[in-house]
């Protein structure tokens, strides 16, 4: 062993990795154990420890003296990890080592269940239109080869079949028949059935049999039979002796309550939350987080749009603590996002940008661009709650705030929607100009409208109105540019170059049809005019307001205003003109 001060000790290091070893050896007998006896808590459990302790390990560690099945249980393992954290690309590739490996020693039922696994993540990247950088053939494709390696193996007389073999064809079965349900595939959902009628019954495994019959009769339509049939099951069950079938039960539940309406507006939140909360726990409390991860964070955003920020967070973080040494992927990115968002909302203004700017740096990375506006628009919002949070000591947070609202600009113009990077940008002028930064909003005006003027913006805009090709709302935008490019004027004490740019918007709202705009900077302007003691200008403006608010429903009507903003034009009018007439 070294002496203190000799550099690290080699000979450690050396048995440090052999227990390390030894410790990945065991987990692999232990998970290969869990499955001969059917042990699903266990095999969670196991699946999850592996991505928190093994994921760096390779196939190269592992000792000579192992038999086939272990090693190819490591890349059982592997697959599922994955899978779970959305690491498509590496679930497919363990996947696909996972079955060569069984092919090579005539597995011929682990085969079939590699082929079922990879079926699902096809339907997986299907269904949430996930990026996968390797090659996959399409879900339709690989269930017609799942269809035909079934029927193969199951033509063989039942007493030929060897438990481990009937166990892989009802997963197989059950796992072809979800695919063809979830991406609508009839003729295969039709074959798939006949599979499931005979292969659980042969495993007999009767939890499969009945919330496979729950999930057909709710892709048949019958919702409330296939919640009758679960919710039957579930009360027979005690989540102490089979937590895993309480979970699967409840995940069923919370699924049909999710599509209890025609759109997602419609869903039953209350029942949603319910269930999926129940499996959120459960999994933790069975050592299983990366098996309830994604219920977790669906969990949180409910949590967190009902406003119980604090539940939310404190599930997110108890999570986060459990996947310690997890890979940083999609899943768990996804679940720091919303844990993000929680702790704004709990007023842990500190945690919120450190996590939210964290999970933006890593999002980047992966080219999930939503998560990572969500997560720079989070730790914007937090640092300027923070006052001074990331800023390194600095005491000017608004700079920080405007390095993230840049950021977020940058990726929309990347993204090819020039309105939103506008109006990121002048954002971060509006932060500027409260902490009195005149010069530095006005520079991020300038470069908001540059954007909006760019020749290629007008056919990046969407159009609102039909036979619109976007100059409309192009126009719009522009005039809002001007309202608030004379805002920042007037708060930087210049009202004679505020009150050009008011009139300006008031011309292009006028242009772009929204009269109530036109009418608000036209009294905007009037005021200015009657501060600088120029009545004759304030009367001129407050006469092109009335000319705009005669072309809305309000007073001059005969009808009430259609809006807030009419509301506030007529006042405004109102008051400016009998002020002059007093």
């Amino acid at each position: 062993m070294a002496e203190p001060g000799q550099g690290p000790d080699p000979e450690g290091s050396r048995n440090s990795d052999d227990r390390k070893i030894r410790e990945l050896t065991g987990l692999l007998r232990e998970s290969l154990a869990a499955s001969a006896r059917g042990d699903h808590a266990e095999s969670w459990s196991l699946t999850s420890r592996f991505a928190t302790e093994f994921w760096l390990a390779s196939p190269d560690d592992l000792p000579d003296g192992l038999t086939g099945p272990e090693r190819t249980e490591f890349h059982v393992l592997r697959a599922a990890a994955a899978d779970r954290m959305d690491l498509h690309d590496e679930a497919v590739a363990e996947i696909r080592a996972w079955r060569t490996a069984a092919q090579s020693t005539g597995a011929a039922g682990p085969a079939l269940l590699a082929l079922a696994s990879l079926t699902l993540v096809a339907m997986t990247v299907e269904c949430d239109d996930a990026v996968l950088t390797t090659t996959l053939p399409p879900s339709a494709a690989l269930l017609h080869d799942l269809a035909g390696e079934i029927s193969g193996l199951g033509a063989r007389p039942d007493s030929d079949l060897t438990a481990e073999e009937r166990v892989c064809l009802s997963l197989a079965a059950g796992a072809g028949l979800t695919c063809a349900t979830s991406t609508e595939h009839t003729a295969m959902r039709g074959i798939f059935r006949e599979f499931v009628d005979r292969f659980t019954t042969l495993a007999g495994q009767e939890g499969d049999r009945i919330l496979t019959r729950a999930q057909q009769l709710h892709a048949d339509g019958r919702t409330a039979d296939a919640v009758d049939t679960v919710s039957a099951y579930l009360a027979r069950l005690d989540v102490a002796t089979s937590p895993t079938q309480v979970y699967e039960a409840h995940d069923m539940l919370g699924f049909f309550a999710l599509t209890a309406g025609d759109t997602a507006g419609d869903m039953d939140a209350e029942g949603v939350l319910r269930h999926w909360r129940v499996c959120a726990d459960l999994a933790l409390e069975t050592g299983a987080p990366l098996e309830g991860l994604h219920r977790a964070e669906q969990v949180c955003q409910l949590l967190n749009a009902e406003g119980d920020y604090d539940s939310a967070y404190e599930l997110a973080r108890r999570y986060d603590a459990a996947l310690d040494g997890a890979p940083v992927g999609p899943a768990l990115l996804n679940l720091r996002a919303v844990r993000a968002r929680s702790a704004l909302g709990a007023d842990l203004p500190y945690e919120a940008f450190a996590l939210a700017a964290s999970t933006a740096d890593w999002s980047a990375l992966t080219g999930d661009d939503e998560r990572t506006l969500a997560c720079l628009s989070i730790a914007a919002m937090a640092a300027e709650d923070a006052g001074e949070a990331g800023t390194s000591g600095s005491s000017n947070s608004g700079e920080t705030v405007v390095a993230l609202l840049e950021r977020a600009a940058a990726l929309h113009l990347d993204r090819g929607e020039p309105v939103d990077a506008a109006r990121m940008l002048r954002t971060a002028a509006r932060e500027r100009c409260s902490s009195g930064e005149f010069s530095r909003a006005v520079e991020l005006m300038e470069r908001a409208l540059r954007v909006l003027e760019d020749p290629a913006t007008p056919a990046q805009v969407p159009a609102t109105v039909p036979g619109d090709d976007g100059s409309d709302m192009l126009t719009w935008h522009v005039a809002d540019w001007n309202e608030d490019m004379s805002s920042v004027w007037e708060m930087a004490d210049r009202p004679d170059l505020a009150v050009g740019y008011a009139e300006r918007a008031a011309r292009l709202f006028r242009e772009a049809r929204d009269h109530s705009g036109a009418a608000l900077n036209w009294v905007s302007a009037a005021e200015m005019y009657l501060d600088q003691g120029d009545g004759d200008s304030c009367d001129r403006a407050l006469d092109l307001a009335h000319s705009e608010l005669t072309r809305l429903p309000g007073p001059a009507g005969g009808g009430e205003p259609a809006d807030t903003g009419e509301n506030a034009a007529w006042e405004g009018y109102l008051a400016l003109r009998n002020l002059r007439q007093g």
